[in-house]
């Protein structure tokens, strides 16, 4: 019954083995690509975001400017393909970059070498500029299709040694990581806090909150301006990327002093504690008397001075004016001192870069 069924509904009974084969056919096509050839392909969307599970990492040698030794260069390296281990993007092993190097690799023509033939979708640059004890680091991730740097982290350690320079660049890889995971999440995040907070934020021009502001930002390049009445105005051009927060703290710094106002506060200081001076004094010979004109006409019935010191309301007088002025000229001499020099830092938080300036 059931094959006249299906031969008058003209479906023919060996179709089905048919079928199976065709999808085993279809998984076969879909899983030959991923064999034996470069991974890069699946790299990239359509949309041209990126994918964290199939991102492949390339690191190029170490630029170092100054003298170190070998097995340094190696420790450092080592220490940065430690942190960069520690995320979803897959890092290329050395021998699959290393035959492929034109000297510094700083051209596209080197980037299609090392892509092609080690399947990488981003390269990592890393510059250390060495400078006594102080060390600064740059992190770039460049796509390696375009060549262009699609994130990129600056960090500087003051009196560092070699062993804290290893460890530094570990964590720098892992947040290299962190960000390439959020390129593919939501718009770029700006948090920025200033000390003291308060400050007007401005992103290309327009004004957008006071700090501490954390609100989204289109992702490209933006020109970020903190300004505080009684501050200097500080600005930043940072890069946003999708995905990825951008964390920014500034320090503020007093706006200069200006020499007459200071000059002006110091007179007011020193004029308001001499008329507090000669009040407390007028105050205290209040009622006293003349002594040398106390006698015969100069006392009165029951024996008392005629001839006192009045003197009580022009000291209260002179006190209260004196307390104004000094404390206008404590204000004139706080408000114009001259800032303190602070050295200028970045360091990393959460997902993108602390700053003290």
């Amino acid at each position: 019954m059931l094959s006249l069924c299906l031969s008058l509904a003209g479906v023919e009974v060996h179709a089905a083995p048919a079928a199976k084969g065709s999808k085993a056919t279809s998984a076969s096509k879909a899983s030959g690509p991923a064999e034996g050839g470069a991974p890069a392909a699946s790299g990239e969307s359509d949309a041209g975001g990126v994918k964290p599970e199939a991102a492949r990492l390339a690191v190029l040698p170490l630029r170092v400017e100054g003298s170190i030794d070998g097995e340094t260069r190696e420790r450092w390296t080592a220490g940065l393909r430690e942190g960069l281990g520690r995320g979803q993007a897959a890092l290329v092993d050395p021998a699959q970059v290393t035959p492929f190097l034109e000297g510094n690799c700083d051209r596209q023509t080197c980037y299609d070498r090392v892509r092609a033939n080690s399947g990488a979708t981003h390269l990592v640059r890393t510059t250390v500029v060495a400078k006594n004890r102080d060390f600064i680091l740059k992190l770039d991730l460049i796509d390696a299709k375009t060549g262009v740097v699609v994130l990129s982290e600056d960090e500087t350690c003051e009196i560092c040694g070699s062993t804290e320079l290893v460890s530094l660049l570990d964590s720098q890889g892992a947040l290299l990581q962190s960000r390439l995971s959020a390129m593919s999440s939501g718009p770029a995040v700006l948090v920025l806090d200033t000390k003291p907070s308060g400050a007007l934020v401005f992103v290309d021009g327009e004004v957008v909150g006071t700090t501490p502001l954390e609100r989204p930002v289109l992702e490209g390049s933006h020109k970020i301006r903190v300004s505080l009445n009684g501050y200097v105005a500080e600005e930043r051009e940072l890069t946003l990327v999708n995905g990825a927060r951008e964390e920014l703290q500034l320090t503020l710094q007093r706006t200069p002093g200006n020499p007459k106002s200071r000059a002006l506060g110091a007179a007011g200081l020193a004029g308001g504690l001499l008329l507090l001076g000669a009040g407390v004094g007028l105050v205290a010979i209040d009622d006293r008397e003349y002594k040398k004109t106390c006698t015969g006409d100069g006392v009165d019935a029951d024996g008392d001075c005629k001839s006192l010191f009045g003197t009580g309301p022009l000291g209260a007088v002179l006190i209260g004016v004196g307390a104004i002025l000094g404390t206008v000229g404590v204000v004139a001499l706080v408000r114009n001192r001259n800032a303190k020099p602070k050295r200028a830092a970045l360091m990393p938080s959460g997902l993108g870069l602390a700053g003290r300036f």
